[in-house]
């Protein structure tokens, strides 16, 4: 029987006689013990729960206080997962009808400076994004945001390190708020090509956007990150792509709307012990800044330019509050087969490749030469590796022609040997495969080839 209305409240509460929540007749806190002899169910829990949740709320408790004095008082029949969302119910019944704050903080909001432990910068991503800090990356569309984002998500999820940068790994959340199937894709791509097994990344993808300033909305977010904290700890990494999408109904432009955004992040950083990036569209007409309010940027910790020229992307520090300003980041959008599904119908996505220096136009590959690449990953994911098995991939050369020609588009068979003769060659001299007794390995850019 759970309270539809906040009025069912007075029917449980005790009162004073001037109409006041009386603390000293509210009840003490439940003891596990007792609730496990009575075994409280139904109406019964209900109520009884009901009287705690308030005294608990009138008396400054925050919502994880409460929630840990409930917890073992699991309602029968219920899972915990269910029974906190009742309780969560009752706790905002509570501050709704005024017994306790509605946005209390366990941590005072004054500290005397003396009390306060001097720290260097703590980093989440080493010397680029600081821990429980707000970022943003930044560019127009198609430039490749989405791709740099997802592939901070997934080395913070599984602790592999940002091209260079060491991460503090933790539980990633990524709010997708549009082409969720096509994040889906990106990273099992990002997966495959630095063999991590997805079951054991703790990455949490949204099915939909979240309208952060919509209370609602908000507040579901808020509870699933709970239950996934209880399990795995807080998450050290929350990614919202794009600004937009999880926006909610406000307007962007709004100083007023923007600062109620801000001001949500920031509580969220401080309730999860977490850092939060946007992934945000640029101005109309004004592709060095994101668009909307300029209070955005002057709250950012650190902001990054995304710029996509063909297939090369630069990641380019914009601000860095209290450091000095990381170097330019180069990529590559490199395309990666993920096999088939069971109709047969090829998965294909793509993976950022880094590069740490300015790409040379010698460098970049020919459309025959990405085709060729294409076919050396698509074989190599057709090989029955042992999930153990995290060495680079090697083919022979006829398993890689094979692949090639099974994609090609040539009309006849000797124009498609001299197609994949010559690219084969040529990604040699670029540096980009090694081979050894006519078996291929797969190599990253080193600078200056």
């Amino acid at each position: 029987m759970a309270l539809s209305k906040i009025e069912d409240w007075d029917e449980f509460l005790v009162t004073s006689k001037n109409g006041y929540l009386d603390l000293n007749k509210m009840p003490l806190p439940l003891k596990p013990e007792k609730v496990a002899q009575t075994q409280l169910i139904g109406n019964e829990w209900h109520n009884t729960i009901l009287r705690h949740v308030g005294s608990y709320v009138a008396k400054g408790l925050t919502d994880d206080d409460i929630h840990t004095l409930t917890m073992k008082s699991t309602l029968d029949g219920y899972t915990v997962e269910e029974t906190r969302t009742e309780v969560q119910v009752m706790i905002d019944g509570a501050r709704v009808k005024g017994f306790g704050p509605v946005n209390y903080h366990e941590k005072p909001l004054l500290e005397l400076i003396a009390n306060i432990e001097l720290k260097p910068i703590q980093w989440l991503v080493d010397g680029l994004i600081e821990a429980k800090s707000t970022s943003q990356i930044f560019g127009v569309s198609g430039s490749g945001k989405s791709f740099i984002a997802i592939d901070l998500a997934c080395c913070i999820a599984s602790g592999k390190d940002f091209h260079g940068h060491s991460v503090v790994s933790g539980p990633v959340i990524f709010v997708a708020g549009e082409g969720r199937r096509g994040v889906v894709r990106r990273i099992s791509a990002w997966a495959k090509q630095n063999s991590f097994n997805l079951s054991n990344m703790k990455l949490y993808v949204s099915r939909t956007s979240v309208g952060i300033l919509n209370q609602s909305e908000l507040k579901k977010l808020k509870t699933e990150i709970n239950g996934i904290s209880e399990k795995f700890g807080n998450p050290a990494f929350i990614v919202l792509d794009t600004l937009a999408r999880n926006f909610g109904n406000a307007n962007e432009n709004d100083t007023q709307d923007m600062s109620g955004f801000i001001k949500e992040l920031e509580l969220l950083n401080d309730e999860f012990n977490c850092a939060t990036l946007i992934a945000h569209h640029s101005g109309h007409g004004e592709s060095d800044r994101g668009r909307g309010s300029s209070v955005l940027y002057a709250a950012l910790d650190q902001e990054y330019k995304i710029s996509k020229t063909d297939d090369r992307i630069v990641m380019r520090n914009t601000k860095m509050k209290d450091e000095d300003a990381a170097s330019p980041m180069h990529f590559y959008l490199v395309p990666f087969d993920l096999g088939k599904d069971e109709n047969g119908v090829s998965i294909n996505s793509a993976v950022l490749e880094y590069r740490d220096e300015e790409v040379k136009e010698s460098a970049r590959l020919t459309d025959g030469e990405r085709l060729a690449f294409i076919a050396f990953n698509k074989a190599a994911t057709e090989l029955k590796k042992s999930p153990l098995d995290l060495n680079t991939s090697v083919l022979h050369l006829d398993q890689w022609r094979e692949a090639y020609y099974s994609i090609a588009t040539q009309d006849n068979a000797e124009t498609k040997r001299k197609a994949f003769a010559r690219a084969r060659k040529t990604l040699q001299t670029k540096g980009r495969v090694k081979v050894e007794d006519d078996f291929y390995t797969l190599l990253d850019r080193d600078t200056g080839t």
